[in-house]
């Protein structure tokens, strides 16, 4: 992994969480295999990255959790996402499309320009 390329991911797993979330409940195994497979593996989160971030979204209240028992004994935790957590899914989108409009146009811009 490139140098640089680990900071921008962390900072972006708070709104792919809150995207994945927002047409279902998922529980924390799916968020990351739905972030590998719809990236074509270009973005892996591990679960030492995702867990502190449900747990910070848990937190406040951004989304919910509940447990469903599989089988006999194997308990899911599976993610809801809340009506506030919505909201912050908005504010991150804007927040993205923002600098990526801002970091496109920079590195589009020419060299004379400076």
């Amino acid at each position: 992994m490139s140098r640089g390329r680990s900071n921008f991911k962390m900072g972006t797993v708070e709104m792919l969480v809150l995207y994945l979330l927002k047409d279902q409940d998922l529980y924390g195994y799916q968020i990351t295999s739905l972030i590998k497979e719809l990236s074509e593996g270009n973005v892996v989160v591990t679960e030492s990255t995702l867990y502190p971030t449900l747990y910070k979204l848990l937190n406040k209240q951004f989304i919910s959790d509940y447990e469903e028992t599989i089988g006999k004994r194997r308990v899911r935790v599976y993610y809801h996402l809340e009506d506030t957590g919505k909201k912050r899914l908005d504010d991150l989108l804007e927040d993205y499309e923002t600098i990526t409009l801002g970091i496109s146009k920079i590195l589009s811009s020419s060299k004379e320009a400076l």
